[in-house]
């Protein structure tokens, strides 16, 4: 495997044209972005989607002799991303995820720590493994990415709470280890808590938001049978391949279900789905073999398919952040897209239910807690969900708010949690606080619906953009 590159010898513009195949340059900020990654800078980049973030790390991990640890939420989105480094910019690159068997993952890292992989994409969920905390302390690491990096923030709108474990591995490398975090949709306030947990002296880069590109619209429909007469006279009609996004995985069943029963070739798509159902669903997606695919949030950040023409939403999204990064999906490719939003009132209420539900109640908190104290040897994750019947969900909230309070403590060797002797409450206020923070969004898209101006200027105001 080819050592680091020299800035002098290979500039960025020569990688971008014979390397990547892109003879257009680069965009307003990804030249700036990799030199500062090059000299050892932390970087968070708030770019609107298709902007070309992931490009900034695939470049400047070449100028690097070691491994770039890349840390990416969704599988899809790493296989398509290890894929293309694979095959199309001879970056040699590896996943290690719950898609393959331990024995797998445990070779793969062994070649990771013999310095064959420039690139290795992995789930934050995996810093717990004790595999990875057996050979993460041989790995020789030049960069560390966080790719959606506004997971890591409570006010994010895709909060996962083992992100919060990346913030340990920061503060255990040497501080000219270079880390950019990725986001598409951060407000102020998540910008905020992204800098301080991965550290204040970050630079912030952020772009303007706008998709000139989309061609938004709202259309008030009551009811499924409204909804689905709208789907069936308009679906024939719009160009290409689309997404349908359903706030539920009953409703994407249904939705799919109808429309091939209309002639429409259709398939639903959400985390009830085997994995290898999900991965056909994926490919052919990608190569145009359905009209339409009818998915929770599940497809989401996923997919990288450049020339979906149309993106509906069957149900209001949660908030404006969540509709922004969602219909996202489309027009990646800069031509003329559709983005839908059709509306019911009453739909309202499925988004309320899960705001009020994303936190356990707080009896749930004490049973986990009086189990760890009494196993003073600790407990693992699938002991507490066995015991408890909690969904993993749940138990993850739980554990990750505890810890958070400094009520347990996690050992990662032995994967288990145990109790820290401590006297006081939970303190719920702050996750009140987030709930209400959440209502307020989901405030917020009403208005967009109802809103008397553009509807592109008020998501991209909402997320940092200047008016106008």
């Amino acid at each position: 495997m080819e050592t680091g590159l020299t800035w002098q010898s290979y500039p960025p513009e020569k990688l971008l044209v014979e390397r990547f195949h892109i003879p257009t340059g680069f965009h307003p900020g990804q030249r700036d972005i990799i030199e500062q990654l090059v000299h050892g800078k932390r970087i968070l980049a708030i770019q609107r989607t298709a902007w070309g973030k992931s490009l900034c790390y695939q470049i400047a991990s070449l100028y690097y002799p070691h491994l770039t640890i890349v840390f990416s939420p969704l599988k899809a989105l790493m296989r398509d991303q290890c894929q293309r480094c694979n095959t199309m910019y001879a970056i040699p690159s590896a996943i290690v995820s719950s898609d393959f068997s331990e024995e797998e993952n445990q070779a793969t890292m062994e070649q990771v720590v013999a310095g064959n992989f420039k690139l290795l994409f992995i789930a934050p969920e995996r810093l717990d493994n004790a595999g990875w905390q057996k050979y993460v302390i041989h790995m020789r690491i030049s960069m560390i990415v966080i790719d959606e990096a506004h997971c890591i923030s409570t006010w994010g709108h895709d909060f996962r709470p083992h992100y919060r474990r990346i913030v340990r591995l920061l503060s255990a490398l040497p501080k000219n280890v270079p880390i950019l975090a990725l986001t598409a949709t951060a407000n102020k306030r998540v910008e905020q808590d992204v800098l301080q947990q991965i550290g204040e002296v970050t630079q912030v880069v952020r772009g303007t938001m706008q998709r000139p590109n989309l061609h938004l619209n709202v259309e008030t429909l009551i009811g499924d049978q409204e909804k689905l007469s709208y789907l069936a006279e308009i679906l024939p009609y719009y160009p290409g391949t689309g997404i349908i996004y359903t706030a539920t995985k009953s409703s994407a069943e249904m939705l799919a279900t109808f429309l091939i029963q209309r002639g429409i070739n259709a398939d639903y798509y959400h985390a009830g789905r085997e994995d290898t159902v999900r991965q056909d669903i994926e490919q052919k997606l990608m190569s145009n073999q359905y009209k339409v695919v009818c998915s929770t949030n599940a497809l989401g950040m996923g997919i990288d398919k450049p020339d979906v023409r149309f993106v509906i939403h069957y149900h209001i999204p949660a908030s404006p952040i969540h509709y922004y990064q969602e219909m996202g999906r489309a027009g990646r490719d800069r031509k003329v897209s559709w983005c839908i939003l059709l509306y019911d009132p009453t739909d309202v209420t499925i988004q309320e239910y899960f705001i009020r539900n994303a936190r356990p109640e707080g009896k749930y908190y004490e049973m986990v807690l009086s189990l760890l104290r009494m196993n003073a040897q600790g407990l693992r994750e699938s002991d507490l969900m066995l015991t408890t019947g909690l969904s993993q969900k749940a138990t993850r909230n739980i554990l990750a708010d505890l810890e958070e309070q400094r009520f347990i403590e996690h050992n990662p060797k032995s994967r288990t949690y145990t109790a820290i002797s401590r006297l006081g409450q939970m303190d719920f206020s702050a996750y009140d606080e987030v709930r209400l923070q959440k209502l307020q969004e989901l405030s917020n898209i009403q208005n967009y619906v109802q809103c008397d101006t553009c509807y592109m200027e008020y998501l991209t105001t909402y997320l940092g953009d200047e008016p106008g």
